[in-house]
């Protein structure tokens, strides 16, 4: 999950801060305290106990993960949100050992999130996004060496997920500030999620409600432990089904930055080779990731599990749920590399989890094409939710958090400069 992109976009911070939840929600995130322990003792998170340890068992003909012999609980207590070189390891790994990652969701609120409602409103803190597990000290690790980290297995710790969206975040969220802004398409809170949701003053009649546009929260359910299959859609708007092909994985993995000071998961670039917020859905079970290392055991964390996510996460969530990570290390000495890199097991992991008649449906595909490369995502993006909202009935609310959670956005071709090509596609074979 990306929320923002500076703690200077005082819009964005307003708008996560007005959330809208229920009540239950308002008293769980309420007792999320108001100050950060110490990294060693963590942050104590009303309502939420400490969990079993989750591996999920072989699927088909799958080799079952090896069984931890270290676990990391940033799920009973958060344990940092911020990259910092100084902060101090919770523990000592070695390399070649599997260790189990206990994460909580990206916005740090656990069960609330099965309350959370468009109604009512609860002032959250931009600050405690992307709770964080970690950091762990990788024995011989050292500055100018790579660090390798191997995903062994991914599993959800709870049985549900979330969407969120709403004003000035996501694709149509974005803060347009251009003078050609109110005639952007989807520009009205009731259309989709409005940078600025209020009276039209070209609205007949002229006292017609408003501010229906967000935000808008959708729940999804799977098995604790799952991770091959589906997650179940049952739209909040309109009780349109579908399933959804999951292939969990982690939005967050990182190592301490380069420089000294506390960096934001977002962007991932912030301090060298970080990594931080990339939301790269490939890093499922199988891949193997490549880190820089710039401080004394690396210093590695991860968080913000996504159960499913399609290519460019358009609505700002994937979907957010608690996750158990199992990961291993190794350390390639000596190696420089500027930036992250992996190996990854399939380029589009999802269709693995879509059934033959399912695939024998196809994809659906939009383009977007001309000079600008964010215009062309945004109307390759709305033809998908025209076509979802005409074919298949769902809410404009509903087509963009499935284009947000199956849908992929590419880039097609950048030959006929100064025209670019963008693409979208949705498994047409989802819907029930």
């Amino acid at each position: 999950m990306c929320f923002i992109h500076s703690d200077g976009v005082l819009s964005r911070r307003n708008f996560i801060r007005r959330v809208s939840l229920g009540a239950a929600a308002a008293a769980t995130v309420a007792g999320v305290g108001t100050q950060f322990a110490a990294a060693e003792q963590g942050l104590s998170v009303a309502g939420v106990g400490r969990p079993d340890t989750v591996v999920a068992g072989p699927k088909d003909n799958d080799d079952p993960p090896p069984k931890p012999s270290m676990k990391i609980d940033g799920f009973s207590k958060t344990l940092h949100n911020r990259f910092n070189q100084d902060l101090q390891p919770v523990a000592t790994v070695k390399q070649g050992e599997a260790v189990q990652f206990l994460c909580r969701d990206a916005l740090d609120i656990g069960s609330a999130a099965q309350t959370l409602t468009p109604d009512g409103s609860l002032r959250l803190d931009l600050g405690k996004i992307h709770p964080l597990t970690g950091p762990v000290h990788v024995e011989g690790a050292k500055p100018g060496d790579i660090l390798e980290v191997e995903v062994l297995d991914v599993s959800p710790l709870v049985d549900f997920g979330y969407v969120v969206m709403g004003p000035v975040l996501g694709l149509f969220g974005t803060l347009r500030p251009e003078t050609l802004a109110p005639f952007a398409p989807f520009t009205e809170a009731s259309q989709l999620s409005d940078p600025s949701p209020g009276k039209v003053p070209s609205a007949i009649p002229d006292d017609q409600p408003y501010n229906s546009g967000a935000p808008f929260v959708q729940l999804f359910t799977f098995d604790k432990g799952q991770n091959t299959g589906f997650a179940n859609f049952v739209g909040k708007d309109t009780g349109v089904k579908a399933k959804i092909p999951i292939s969990p994985f982690m939005g967050v993995y990182g190592v301490a930055p380069l420089r000294k000071g506390m960096y934001r998961t977002v962007p991932p670039n912030v301090s060298g080779g970080t990594g931080g917020n990339a939301d790269i859905k490939q890093f499922t079970k199988g891949a193997k990731l490549y880190y820089p290392v710039y401080v004394e055991g690396a210093k590695f964390s991860t968080g913000d599990g996504h159960m499913a996510q399609g290519d460019g996460e358009v609505c700002v969530t994937a979907i957010e749920t608690l996750m158990s990570a199992t990961l291993s290390f190794r350390v390639i000495k000596r190696q420089i590399i500027e930036s992250p890199r992996a190996i990854v097991p399939a380029a589009d992991p999802t269709q693995a989890a879509l059934t033959s008649e399912m695939r024998a449906k196809g994809f659906y595909h939009t383009t977007g094409v001309g000079p600008d490369l964010m215009e062309n995502a945004k109307r390759a993006v709305r033809d998908m939710i025209e076509w979802l909202v005409r074919e298949h009935a769902l809410s404009l609310h509903e087509a963009y958090a499935i284009c947000s959670v199956a849908g992929d956005l590419k880039i097609s071709e950048v030959v006929d400069i100064p025209n670019w090509v963008v693409s979208m596609t949705v498994p047409r074979g989802i819907f029930v």
